[in-house]
């Protein structure tokens, strides 16, 4: 599987280089010249306990250009609740503190701030999260400094997914089988070109912590059978997260790609999903769990 990446990172490098030498008259480059406040991310998960009377999500933006140095004096910025892309309440959803403002130390690059959460007001069931966008409005310091005006780093969507009460294990090896294959393509896609055929195999997962399972297989056998390549799990691991009807990936597999799992049924105790990673690879999966166990109520579908 690394030679088959390594080609297509080849091609890509080579049409970054390409790309560089054309101008854009729409980018501005912050290398040196003013510096800017973003999100590093357009969309971020929320978890919290759903049994929670009040919780402090921690939101993050980061100062860019002026080659990466650090800021020299505090910077103050501002922000406002984008409403077109909001459909949790403010006032019994959350609350926005410090009148929408945080700052960001002199000496740093990086800043954290709360935003208030409620839990008990959110319906865990939900089958779309409510979402919470924030959007960037100004910065003010005794240097240049401005906010960013691209949509992807100017505005942060926070999907609040609430926790569940766990009240089991869902730790075991659970076997499976897995058809409708998929190569990736590099980007994220898969090629089109279809694996033939089903494998199957088990799968351990073990108990990090309440509600979070490392993986030692992310691909459910793909990796092996497809690339005959080892098991996809990054040196730091590779796990899902119980996020009441879903789960959610963390860690990466060995080429730093992480994953997305979508379950589209459960029956007792046979959960039926999808997966892909950002790679492209991708399946569907047939997980029966260890001992014919059902899998909790909350998932069950059918």
């Amino acid at each position: 599987m690394k030679n088959f990446k390594l080609k297509f990172a080849t091609i890509a490098i080579i049409l970054a280089l390409f790309s560089s030498c054309l101008v854009d008259d729409d980018v501005t480059d912050f290398g040196a010249g003013t510096r800017i406040i973003e999100f590093p991310l357009s969309t971020v998960d929320g978890t919290f306990d759903i049994g929670m009377d009040e919780f402090e999500f921690q939101a993050s933006a980061r100062l860019v250009g002026g080659n990466g140095s650090p800021a020299p004096s505090d910077i103050v910025v501002t922000y406002e609740v984008d409403q077109s892309k909001t459909t949790a309440i403010e006032g019994t959803n959350f609350t926005i503190l410090n009148n929408g403002t945080f700052t960001l130390l002199a000496g740093d690059t990086d800043v954290i701030f709360p935003i208030l959460i409620i839990p008990s007001s959110l319906d865990p069931e939900l089958s779309v999260p409510l979402t919470i966008a924030l959007k960037l409005t100004s910065a003010t310091a005794n240097f240049p400094v401005g906010v960013s005006t691209k949509e992807s780093t100017s505005t942060v969507v926070i999907n609040l997914k609430p926790l569940c009460p766990i009240t089991d294990d869902l730790s075991g090896t659970h076997t499976y089988t897995q058809t409708s294959m998929q190569y990736g393509d590099g980007t994220g896609n898969g090629t089109g070109t279809g694996i033939a055929g089903t494998i199957s195999g088990s799968v351990t997962w073990t108990e990090a912590e309440p509600g979070k399972y490392s993986l030692d297989d992310a691909s459910f056998g793909l990796f092996e059978a497809i690339y005959d390549d080892d098991p996809a799990v990054g040196p730091d691991g590779a796990f899902l997260t119980w996020v009441c009807r879903e789960f959610l990936f963390s860690g990466s597999d060995q080429y730093s790609d992480t994953f997305t799992y979508n379950i589209i049924s459960v029956t007792g105790p046979v959960m039926v999903f999808t997966w892909r990673n950002t790679w492209g690879d991708g399946g569907t999966v047939t997980l029966t769990r260890e001992g014919g166990v059902d899998w909790p109520d909350i998932f069950q579908t059918n």
